[in-house]
């Protein structure tokens, strides 16, 4: 076996417990869809990750595909064995993932099940089919079956959302935790039973405490949102005064110490901000100009033979050039939702990429028609909408390393999964249906309905 008996127990584990998961979540009338879909993703993302994990093995000996994934496996790794008392400690450049409650969670199935760099591979594996199946459900919820099964189709099959699902990286449980907070936050909104609701409450607060330290911005971005769907459903209630009250303790409370953090950490003054977030903005900028380095992009194709690297030039370079609404404000937008672009492509890698696009260029466009087809509660679908515009705005003022940025558009999926997929089905009903009619069943059918 590829991992030993260790990594087949764990596939076991994650397979069976994510099956109980989906069936106590899904619909009856979809258990056996959302059964489907997950273990459908999961096979699928197991049937790449074994071989590739085997194949990377053999050349260079610990299954990495990129060095932060080797990373997060070594430091795990040596927090085991730390704490069975050997004299080791981490080092100084890597001491930065000891902040992260993941680096904690690998480690702890090293110490239950044994070190096997496959673990947490195939529950990543696990976890990536799990999102699937919610961008299933929350679509299937707001826009209905045929529209859930777009979405989930592309988040079974899409390749990076694969990729990053096959990697010892934190990114597949980031958008775990977004999507639980938007299922949560949906339970909200939709006016059900009590129980639910409460239900929800709880998931949403867990979801927002987890992503404070997963990935802070996805609190930032959800937590007003939950306050306003909750100040909607109490509202002309006794509690809305108290509420209201409460929130505006927290919303001051949060600005403050964001400044206050702000300032220890930079030594920079509040009126600043403005300033700091154009020059991250231009900063972005540079780095995709000196093509800066990343899984992308490796370290031979960013440094010149002699050693010297564009980057510094490239950064002073655009500090210094004068402000520009295309160049500063239009173009990172557009390189953060469509790069890479057929066009922008530099090697064969980003070649793939550009091919992947497409299909998000797809469901981006459908995206724009989701209103149209009728989803079940617009305000869930507005908060989905802010969500995925925000996440944009801060992938535009601080991702300019291509690879990075291929990372962090993950958190757009669920928007434009759900969207898209709801706008393609809307505007596929609105064509008649083209590839169904010119099947012979299906015209057949067509006509049929016709003469009823």
């Amino acid at each position: 076996m590829v991992g030993g008996w260790p990594a087949l127990l764990c596939m076991l584990v994650v397979q069976e417990g994510g099956l109980w998961l989906v069936e106590r979540v899904s619909g009856a009338a979809e258990r056996s869809s959302a059964s489907g879909l997950f273990l459908g993703a999961f096979a699928l993302r197991a049937a790449v990750a074994l071989p590739m994990h085997y194949v990377l093995s053999l050349s260079n000996g610990n299954g990495a595909l990129f060095p932060d994934d080797h990373t997060n496996d070594v430091v795990a790794e040596w927090l085991v064995r730390i704490g069975r008392g050997e004299g080791l400690s981490i080092f100084p450049g890597h001491q930065h993932l000891l902040d992260s409650s993941y680096t904690y969670l690998v480690s702890g199935m090293y110490a239950v099940f044994g070190y096997a760099p496959l673990l947490p591979k195939l529950v990543n594996c696990a976890l990536g089919g799990f999102n699937a199946f919610l961008i299933f459900e929350i679509a299937r919820r707001s826009f209905g079956a045929r529209a859930a099964a777009l979405a989930g189709l592309g988040a079974a099959v899409i390749p990076t959302l694969i990729l990053w699902s096959l990697l010892t990286l934190k990114e597949t449980m980031v958008l775990l935790v977004a999507l639980i907070g938007l299922w949560a936050l949906q339970s909200l909104a939709q006016r059900t039973s009590a129980t639910r609701a409460a239900d929800g409450l709880v998931l949403f607060i867990i979801a927002m405490v987890a992503s404070i330290d997963l990935r802070l911005t996805t609190t930032v971005i959800l937590l007003p949102l939950g306050l306003l769907v909750v100040a909607r459903q109490i509202r002309g209630s006794a509690l809305a005064w108290l509420f209201a009250g409460i929130t505006a303790t927290l919303i001051t409370a949060m600005g403050v110490g964001f400044f206050a953090l702000r300032s220890e950490t930079t030594g920079r003054p509040p009126d600043t901000i403005v300033e700091d977030v154009l020059l991250q903005i231009r900063h972005r900028r540079a780095q995709e100009a000196a093509n800066a380095r990343s899984q992308i992009r490796p370290q031979v194709e960013v440094v010149a033979p002699d050693g010297h690297s564009g980057l510094p030039d490239a950064e002073a370079a655009s500090d210094q050039a004068p402000f520009s609404f295309s160049a500063d404000v239009l173009d990172p937008l557009g390189y953060a939702l469509l790069a890479p672009a057929p066009w922008q492509v530099r090697s064969l890698t980003e070649l793939a990429l550009s091919a992947e696009m497409l299909a998000w260029y797809a469901f981006l466009g459908g995206a724009f028609f989701a209103l149209r087809a009728g989803p079940s509660d617009r305000t869930f679908v507005a908060c989905l909408i802010v969500f995925g515009v925000a996440n944009w705005l801060a992938l535009a003022a601080s991702e300019g390393n291509l690879g990075n940025l291929v990372r962090h558009r993950l958190m757009l999926a669920p928007s434009l999964l759900i969207l898209g997929g709801a706008g393609l089905h809307w505007l596929w009903i609105r064509t008649g249906r083209p590839i169904l009619a010119r099947s012979p069943i299906g015209g057949l059918r067509l006509e049929a309905r016709r003469g009823l």
